[in-house]
C-alpha cells in the first residue's frame, strides 16, 4: 500500500531529475552528454530506485514543473563542486531546493538536494535527496530492466 509520502517522495525524486531541466538560462551550470543515463536516488522517504531516462542536449541538470515560479540563486563554486539554490512558488507553497552537484557529466555526476516545504506537505517540512547519473550510450532506448522510461 502506497502513503501519500511515499508517493509524494516519488514524485519529488523524479522531479528532481526533470530541479536536473528548466533552469537552462543560467551558463554557469553543467550539461550533462545526450544520450541514456541510469539514475539511482536515494531518499529516506522511497529507499533507492533505479532507472534509465534519456537526456537530451538542450536538458539542463535542474529542474522545475510547469505550474510553478522558480527562481535560481547565484552558483557558489568550491573545487570540484557547485552550490545551486532554487526557490519556487506556487498555490501549494514555497519549495527550496538546495543542491551540491560535482561529476564530469560526461560519464557521471551526483546531484545531493534538501528540499524544504512550506508549508509542510503531508507533514513532511523537508527531505533529501541523492541522485548518482551514469552514461549508459547514444542510443535512447530503455532497457528492459530500467523500470522507467524516456523523456
Amino acid at each position: 500500500m502506497r502513503t501519500p509520502l511515499r508517493v509524494y517522495a516519488v514524485v519529488v525524486c523524479c522531479s528532481i531529475d526533470a530541479v536536473l531541466s528548466v533552469v537552462s538560462a543560467n551558463d554557469d551550470l553543467p550539461v550533462r552528454k545526450a544520450g541514456l543515463w541510469r539514475l539511482t536516488t536515494v531518499s529516506e522517504a522511497v529507499g533507492m530506485k533505479t532507472f534509465d531516462t534519456c537526456i537530451r542536449a538542450k536538458d539542463s541538470v535542474l529542474l522545475g514543473d510547469g505550474d510553478t515560479a522558480c527562481q535560481t540563486f547565484p552558483i557558489r563554486k568550491l573545487g570540484d563542486e557547485m552550490y545551486v539554490d532554487v526557490v519556487c512558488t506556487s498555490v501549494r507553497g514555497r519549495e527550496k531546493t538546495s543542491t551540491v552537484l560535482t561529476g564530469d557529466f560526461t560519464t557521471w555526476y551526483r546531484a545531493m538536494s534538501k528540499i524544504t516545504f512550506d508549508p509542510p506537505s503531508d507533514g513532511v517540512s523537508h527531505m533529501g535527496v541523492t541522485i548518482d547519473g551514469k552514461y549508459i550510450g547514444s542510443d535512447c532506448t530503455p532497457t528492459k530492466n530500467s523500470g522507467n522510461n524516456s523523456r
